[in-house]
């Protein structure tokens, strides 16, 4: 027993007395230039080793006395003070020495170049390995001892400071209190993977991050005949108690759930996806599956029913919608990456919202299935107070694509119970304001430019591509008082030609017809139309919105027209729309125009003034019954708009009985400066005004102001200024009413002279002969 201890004592002694002497007699210092040279030779960059020392106390330790490893462009990517490389003595006893790379405190700095490439993916020359195991053993090679071929390799870091810049976003972050651990790493064992730290850090103007987050995997190998043969990978990352914040966009809180969960096994062919499933809120995300490198992909992923409402704790302007339903998606992926073929379902329930300008919250309920290259079907159920709106259809192919849809509402769309629609502005406002939004034309805010606006359709290759087919069939449409029943139309598109055909609305009592087709690839769009109206109620029209008619004319308004035109911009649709038509208004009455009260003011003004050439008008009035309101059986005329100015050549306004005076003419209308410029004659066909009577001498001239006796009374008159403001002008009148007049009297003057010398030749003749020649002038 005594001779056992003495034996376990000298082991002891020989044991420690080696911890003390091997270190100083060996010195590892010699082996720091080969290690840098086998480095620096494998790797884009340099590496510096500080002085390696060695101590043998509880462990193998090597020292480094600083470390520090630079990029190609010589950028620190690693440096580190305390750095050693540790070997547990029971690692070496098993004969599987476990090496660890120990670093404290290191500050690591990632870049990203303006390429996108991160310079810790470019530190590792191409071929190192294999150039590694072809170098030659001849002398002057580190002979390693037999248990380092079984060595399992580890590493530490902690506390580090990682630096991540990007140059292409300018962007610089810095994460303190960075950990990483690998345990165990090699290729006949379990290797585990630590990743963890305790961010507080700022990341660009307004993004905060704080709290804790965590990543732990483990790879366990299976090696064959010194070959791989598979490996099983599990991985778990945990961030719930991280808290994210930009600004008032964005706000994670602290124990709300993030975190990713990872099952699979690889081979040198495939990978094995048991379970990716990710959490994120009251998210759920699961794919599994396998790929394959001859067959590819067969991949199923779902997304869990995801309940939106809570998501306004994340977002927090989301809260003013009220956001509520839920959204669920499935589906698969499938085949090579040259012959992808892939399957979703996304689907909507309930779903509703509120905006800042809805006065109630629409739901919506939609099914869409995706197949590779096309959307299979999309169908969209909305529903709300006074609405109800179905939309269905189809997609194929996403680059030449190929469109169908449906529109349908049985029920109608009350925009006016949705919406709570900007109160019209009651501000009067100039023409200068109204073109320019400003007196003088240059502030104000700018005019939109709708033909730049193209500018990206038409460069878009897949909207050049796409063809389009779409019906609308829509029980009626209410928005801001306007209501439109019965709309139908078929829209069409190919070449960026779209067609609007079919079209069938009723609006204000009347119904509407007609097609349009538009062409957009020029930069000033080209269309053509044809339009037919019957029966519009303008006087409905002006009550309810379209005030643009309030100081024209109301009644019941049929026209037919044909135009073409370019531009989609306000100012120059009127001076390129080129219209030509005809037009009809029923039971119609001007809102301007008081017809009574100029043919009063052009008989009153011409009698005036031609009374110095008739006498006998001296002092002669006309009564002329006021009815501003006159109306009109039917307003006619054919009609053509060209350079922003509407001709109508045969203006008709036939008037109603005993309510007006007819008129008649040419009337020109511009619409872009409002002007007016009209020659008209107010005819007097129904007898309205009282007729003048005249007597010359034994004579009466009745209705002298006509052409005869039962002629209805004619008044030439222009009218310009604007139609909005008309400026009556009656110079035409005098001169018209001066000549009838004058003819009629001179006529009537004529008569009574040849009668006076009829009679004069009677009288002289009965005193010359007596009553021998009685009763030959029937006396």
């Amino acid at each position: 027993m005594k001779k056992l201890a003495m034996i376990v004592g000298s082991l002891i002694a020989l044991f420690l007395g080696a911890m003390i002497v091997i270190p100083l007699a060996v010195d590892v210092n010699q082996y720091n230039p080969q290690i840098v040279k086998l480095v620096n030779e494998n790797i884009n960059g340099t590496l510096q080793l500080g002085k390696l020392s060695m101590n043998l106390w509880g462990r193998i330790h090597i020292g480094i006395d600083g470390l520090e490893l630079k990029d190609e462009k010589s950028n620190k990517v690693i440096s580190v003070k305390d750095a050693s490389f540790d070997m547990p003595y029971f690692s070496v006893l098993s004969g599987s020495p476990l090496i660890t790379l120990r670093m404290v405190q290191p500050e690591i700095n990632v870049i990203k170049t303006k390429d996108g490439k991160l310079n810790v993916m470019g530190l590792m020359k191409p071929g190192a390995a294999e150039s590694a195991k072809k170098e030659d053993s001849g002398a002057g090679k580190i002979a390693l001892p037999a248990m380092a071929v079984n060595a399992h390799i580890g590493v530490s870091i902690e506390n580090a400071k990682l630096v991540y810049q990007d140059a292409a976003m300018a962007l610089s972050n810095t994460i303190d209190n960075f950990n990483f651990r690998v345990k165990d790493f090699s290729l006949s064992r379990k290797t585990e993977i630590e990743l963890w730290a305790d961010l507080n850090t700022k990341m660009g103007a307004d993004l905060k991050v704080q709290g804790p987050l965590k990543l732990i995997a483990d790879l366990t190998p299976e090696i064959s005949g010194g070959e791989f043969k598979s490996a099983t990978v599990n991985a778990v990352f945990t961030a719930d108690d991280l808290e994210i914040e930009k600004g008032e966009l964005f706000i994670k809180k602290k124990g709300i759930p993030t975190h990713f969960k990872f099952s699979g096994s690889l081979t040198q062919e495939s990978l094995q996806l048991k379970q990716a499933a990710t959490w994120f809120h009251n998210a759920e995300i699961v794919v599994t599956g396998d790929y394959d490198k001859t067959a590819g992909a067969n991949l199923r992923f779902e997304a869990k029913p995801i309940n939106v409402k809570p998501w306004s704790e994340l977002v927090p302007m989301l809260k003013a919608f009220e956001l509520e339903g839920v959204v669920s998606m499935k589906g698969e992926v499938k085949g090579t990456p040259a012959a992808l073929q892939y399957h979703a379902e996304i689907k909507a329930k309930d779903f509703s919202m509120k905006g800042p300008m809805l006065k109630a919250k629409p739901v919506i309920n939609a099914d869409i299935v995706i197949d590779t290259d096309r959307v299979e079907k999309f169908l969209v159920d909305l529903k709300g107070p006074g609405n109800e709106l179905n939309l269905k259809g189809k997609l194929v192919s996403f680059s030449k694509p190929q469109l169908t849809f449906a529109v349908t509402s049985q029920k109608g769309m009350d925009f006016d119970q949705w919406i709570d629609f900007p109160k019209p502005s009651t501000k009067a406002t100039t023409g200068k304001d109204k073109d320019n939004g400003s007196a003088d034309g240059k502030s104000g805010t700018p005019k939109a430019d709708f033909d730049a606006m193209l500018d990206p359709i038409r460069k878009n290759e897949m909207m050049k591509a796409m063809v389009m087919d779409g019906t609308v069939n829509i029980a009626f449409i209410k928005a801001m008082n306007v209501r439109i029943d019965d709309l139908v139309a078929k829209i069409q598109m190919k070449n960026l030609v779209t067609s609007l055909t079919g079209l069938k609305m009723k609006m204000y009592s009347g119904i509407i017809s007609g097609s349009f087709t538009t062409d957009l690839k020029p930069q000033d769009p080209q269309y053509t139309m044809s339009l037919s109206v019957n029966g519009l109620d303008l006087q409905k029209a002006v009550e309810s919105q379209f005030q643009s008619f309030k100081d024209t004319l109301v009644g019941n308004l049929s026209f037919n027209m044909q135009g073409s035109g370019s531009s989609f911009n306000a100012d120059e649709i009127k001076k390129k729309l080129q219209v030509k038509g005809d037009f009809k208004v029923t039971n119609a009455m001007f809102k301007t125009i008081d017809v009574a009260r100029m043919a009063n003011l052009a008989i009153g003004d011409s009698i005036g003034k031609i009374a110095s050439k008739v006498p006998a008008l001296q002092g002669k009035k006309v009564n002329i019954p006021a009815n501003k309101d006159s109306r009109y059986e039917a307003v006619t005329g054919k009609f053509t708009l060209a350079n922003g100015v509407m001709e109508a050549p045969d203006f008709y306004a036939k008037a109603a009985p005993k309510s007006g005076i007819d008129i008649k003419g040419y009337t020109k209308m511009g619409l872009i400066d409002e002007s007016l410029d009209t020659k008209w004659e107010l005819v007097d066909s129904q007898h309205l005004i009282e007729p003048l009577n005249l007597t010359i001498g034994s004579r009466t001239v009745v209705n002298v102001l006509a052409k005869g006796d039962q002629d209805p009374l004619i008044l030439p008159i222009t009218v310009g200024c604007k139609w909005s403001a008309p400026c009556p002008s009656y110079t035409s009148t005098a001169e018209y009413l001066a000549g009838v007049t004058a003819g009629r009297v001179a006529k009537a003057a004529g008569e009574e002279v040849k009668a006076k010398a009829k009679s004069a030749v009677e009288d002289a003749v009965k005193k010359a002969i007596g009553g021998g020649l009685k009763g030959l002038f029937g006396r």
